[in-house]
Formats: C-alpha cells, sequence, structure tokens
C-alpha cells in the first residue's frame, strides 16, 4: 500500500491542466494581434497536444499519450512557467504508470521532477511547492523499491526516498499543506517498515494520526490502522495464563 497526494485516477485533472497552458496562447495573442507567428501556433499546439494526451491516458493508451506530453513540453520552450508546470503534470502521469504497470518510467518521471525543482530553485514559483516536488520525486524511488528486485538496489532507494520525504517535511509544514504532510509521514513510515525500522515508522504514523486529528483530514482511518498493525508487530503476544508456555 501506498499513498500519494496525487490522485492514481490520473485523468481527473485534465481540465486543470489545459488551464494552466491557457495563459501561454493568451499572452501571445496579446503580444501579435494581427498576425500571429510560429510561437502563437506552437503554444496552441501545446494545449491540443496535452488535451489529446490526457484523453488517451483516460482510456488506457499511455504509449500514445506519452509522446503528446513531451510534443507540448517541448513546444512550451520559449513559457518556462507553462513548460514547468506541465512537467510537473508529466511526472505525475508517469508515475501512476509506473505504479500500474511501467516501473520503467520511473526515472524519466524523477527527470521531470528535477527539472522543476531546478526551476523553483532558481527562484521562480509555481502553483506546487517545492516541498511538493519533493515528496512527489520520494514517491518514485518508494515505489520503484517495490518492485526492484535486487537487494542492493532496493536498499538505496528506500534510502534516497527516505531522505527525499525527510527533506519535504519542513516545506510542507510552513505552506501548511497539512494534508500532503500528513500523507508524507504516512509514506516515510511505510519506508521504514520496510527497512525493518518499526519503532520509526509507528513515530511517523503516530504524526500522520495526529495531523489527520487535528485537522478533520480523510485518511483517518487508514492511517489508524495501519499504525494499529505496525504497534502489533511490535508488541509481544501476551501469554496465556493458563498454560505453561
Amino acid at each position: 500500500m501506498h499513498k500519494s497526494f496525487f490522485s492514481l485516477q490520473i485523468l481527473c485533472c485534465a481540465l486543470l491542466t489545459l488551464a494552466i497552458l491557457l495563459p501561454a496562447i493568451s499572452m501571445t495573442q496579446n503580444s501579435q494581434l494581427e498576425s500571429p507567428n510560429s510561437h502563437d501556433i506552437t503554444a496552441q499546439g501545446a494545449v491540443a497536444w496535452v488535451g489529446k494526451a490526457e484523453t488517451l491516458a483516460r482510456r488506457g493508451e499511455f504509449d500514445a499519450a506519452l509522446p503528446l506530453y513531451e510534443k507540448a513540453i517541448s513546444a512550451l520552450t520559449l513559457y518556462p512557467a507553462q513548460q514547468q508546470a506541465l512537467r510537473y503534470r508529466y511526472g505525475i502521469v508517469l508515475n501512476a504508470l509506473g505504479a500500474k504497470s511501467r516501473p520503467d518510467l520511473y526515472p524519466l518521471a524523477r527527470t521531470q521532477f528535477q527539472s522543476v525543482l531546478n526551476y523553483l530553485d532558481s527562484g521562480a514559483e509555481l502553483p506546487h511547492s517545492a516541498a511538493r516536488v519533493r515528496s512527489a520525486m520520494a514517491h518514485t524511488y518508494h515505489r520503484q523499491a517495490a518492485s526492484e528486485p535486487t537487494v542492493t538496489q532496493r536498499a538505496h532507494l528506500l534510502n534516497t526516498a527516505y531522505l527525499l520525504y525527510k527533506s519535504a517535511i519542513d516545506g510542507l509544514s510552513d505552506q501548511k499543506e497539512w494534508h500532503n504532510l500528513a500523507i508524507t509521514y504516512f509514506n516515510i513510515g511505510q519506508v521504514c517498515e520496510w527497512q525493518g525500522n518499526l519503532e520509526e515508522a509507528i513515530a511517523w504514523l503516530e504524526l500522520a494520526v495526529q495531523l489527520d486529528l487535528r485537522h478533520k483530514l480523510p485518511d483517518l482511518k487508514e492511517d489508524s490502522d495501519y499504525l494499529t498493525t505496525l504497534r502489533q508487530q511490535v508488541e509481544p503476544i501476551e501469554q496465556n495464563p493458563e498454560t505453561h508456555l
């Protein structure tokens, strides 16, 4: 079981994605009202490509959808804010697809998230905080570890996920992204469980449950159930006083 603040129903945000790209069109149209140049046409094409990609992805036709996302990203080179917002979205799609059947796509998802982080670290702004992007990147390592057969590589993936999740915590707290923070606590707790560190896993899940209670978050039952399961793994089984065992 993994949890993520981005939905695995990857098409539910299709209109949001298009809304992010529309400013690129309006900027070019405002600057060249009389005769749209090739940049105008390319930016308009980016919106069309994303819309088609989202439609294909909704139908599960990912092999056809992914190149369209890439074409749209390339088309937005002159509009870095829109391009990086789309890279984040594309990373989410790749992450969701990796979880379903294509773990080979996790490195490509990380490439998108790293580009977004580089953009944010330059002082630019996007709707998504750097902390959220770091947690999303951590999730790619976390999920990839689930299908990694090599012990040393699995350990590396889990350790990287752990460090990235931890690096996102302060930023999520500062931005008051309470639900995303609770999910990050849950995920880092699961990483600790997979690493065999049950006591630390419990500590992280306790923080998640505390946030759920404080902010009336929707994951309270799931987080509480997981916390109970972890505690049962470390608490000794009570001996039956009626036996000699």
